[in-house]
């Protein structure tokens, strides 16, 4: 049975998420979260998606996305290129997320709100920092 379609067009806004295969970390390290932002810089700056807000956590990532209608290959872009570094640079093969990326298209002004709060919270829910914006792998800071 076929995947069914995402809801993506030019400005479509997306709650973007995915985490690492059998609960294992995705990120073990800061170098690990830096080369995973930098994958999505190279998305931002070929001008395929737009990131308005984002946090990575050890397991698992967050990020609200702007679309110019390519969110699936940007994505599929961005897994892959890290997870080909991530493998190389620990002489490791076979998946490291686990599968396709979820995503919910943000259709409200309240779910918009929620969320913002949701992701910047995540690292204070989680007892890995006092304040949304001491989270040094999250968007929290910039604001």
């Amino acid at each position: 049975m076929a995947r069914p379609l995402r809801n993506d067009f030019v400005g479509a806004r997306h709650h973007v998420m995915n985490r690492g295969i059998a609960k294992r970390p995705l990120f073990e390290s800061t170098r690990d979260v830096r080369r995973f932002l930098a994958c999505v810089a190279a998305s931002v700056r070929r001008l395929e998606i737009r990131v308005l807000v984002y946090c990575v956590m050890t397991t698992h990532f967050h990020m609200v996305i702007e679309s110019n209608g390519e969110l699936a290959r940007a994505m599929a872009r961005i897994q892959r290129d890290y997870v080909r570094w991530f493998n190389r640079g620990r002489d490791r093969d076979g998946s490291l997320v686990r599968g396709r990326y979820r995503s919910k298209i943000i259709d409200s002004e309240s779910y918009w709100r929620c969320l913002i709060g949701y992701i910047d919270r995540n690292p204070v829910n989680a007892g890995m920092a006092r304040e949304p914006w001491d989270y040094p792998h999250g968007s929290a800071r910039a604001f």
